[in-house]
């Protein structure tokens, strides 16, 4: 849902000491960043036994101008804790945010933000055409052009069909496309989505994608949470990965997937001798697939090996085929290695 009007003046209210000092320039300085995060934390106190459970820890990245901005996790890793924040959904324990040079704690710093909460809260009793003009009015809106962009956006997303519709009667993924449309209603420089596929089947996917793609094509910044990772690899510039409330790593996607482990996969008829020699004894994994055999190479600079022993032993293959880590892989990997090395926390008898 958007959060505030588009305007882009800066109000008087948003002192110089409540930017971060590199964005305190004259003109011709270097361009701000669309989001600044400098070691932001929030904490979570139970309000019966009192106890805290720190939720995000010490978290600090900057998105460019421009990029579409993935930040993935596991349920629980801290994704939505950072984006409420941002949003001002939440106050930090520690930290400090700024957007487009503006601090969070500043309500004017939200004006030129669109945001899809992972829960949107609809007034059912509305239908499409009357919500969205509700929300380009908060946004700032006049009334002829908020119902201008209503109906603009009710049918760009896909529901220009169903515009006398009560939201009641909305299936969730109506619904998911309907709380795109309310953060895109007043065209925000900045949009932060928190898991925009869910709920949607494939078609709705591919149009969602070519919206954030349509975007970054205006110049808007977009920072997404996903846990369909094919998404995320196709849409990114870059990625964070957070996990436990901790950032891990931020990297081009297309780093990240070629530092990944190469490996070569061969389909074969039927299965393979069980002799392998001891040169390839931990290189290659197997895996049937129906009549056909599947095999993994883990070390590429042994293929020609692999071939010419298959060859000797009259083994038919297929199709050889280099395979690229992908985003999911990698993230997998990192998630694992974060919970090998974690601390056990104490527990009092």
């Amino acid at each position: 849902m958007s959060a505030a009007s588009p305007s882009t003046h800066q109000p008087s209210s948003v002192r110089s000491q409540d930017r971060p000092a590199s964005d305190r320039s004259v003109a011709g300085a270097a361009e701000v960043p669309a989001v600044r995060v400098e070691a932001l934390s929030k904490n979570y106190r139970h309000p019966w036994t009192m106890r805290v459970t720190p939720g995000l820890t010490d978290v600090s990245f900057e998105l460019r101008p421009g990029e579409i901005f993935g930040y993935l996790g596991p349920n629980g890793a801290g994704k939505t804790t950072t984006l409420k924040i941002l949003s001002g959904l939440l106050q930090p324990t520690g930290g400090r945010a700024w957007i487009f040079g503006r601090d969070i704690r500043h309500v004017e710093s939200r004006r030129p933000l669109g945001f899809l909460p992972e829960q949107p809260y609809f007034y059912d009793h509305l239908n499409g055409p009357e919500y969205l003009e509700m929300v380009a009015r908060l946004s700032g809106l006049g009334g002829r052009e908020a119902r201008a962009a209503a109906v603009h956006w009710l049918g760009r997303v896909g529901l220009g069909e169903h515009a006398r519709l009560d939201l009641r009667k909305y299936s969730k993924g109506m619904l998911q496309r309907l709380g795109l449309a309310a953060a895109l209603v007043h065209a925000p420089r900045l949009l932060i989505l928190d898991e925009p596929m869910s709920g949607l089947d494939p078609f709705g996917r591919r149009d969602v994608r070519d919206l954030i793609l349509e975007q970054r094509e205006r110049g808007v910044t977009v920072m997404l949470s996903s846990h369909i990772l094919p998404d995320v690899e196709t849409l990114c510039d870059r990625v964070a990965v957070v996990l436990k409330g901790r950032l891990e790593r931020i990297a081009l996607v297309g780093e990240l997937v070629q530092g990944g482990t190469p490996r070569i996969e061969l389909r074969i008829a039927g299965q393979p001798p069980p002799d392998w020699p001891p040169s390839l004894a931990g290189a290659v994994r197997l895996a049937a697939s129906g009549v056909d055999g599947v095999l993994t190479l883990h070390e590429p600079a042994k293929l020609q090996l692999l071939l010419a022993w298959l060859v000797e032993r009259r083994v038919e293959v297929r199709s050889v085929t280099p395979m690229r880590t992908s985003l999911e892989e990698l993230f997998m990997a990192a998630a694992e290695d974060a919970a090998f090395h974690a601390t056990p926390l104490r527990r009092s008898a």
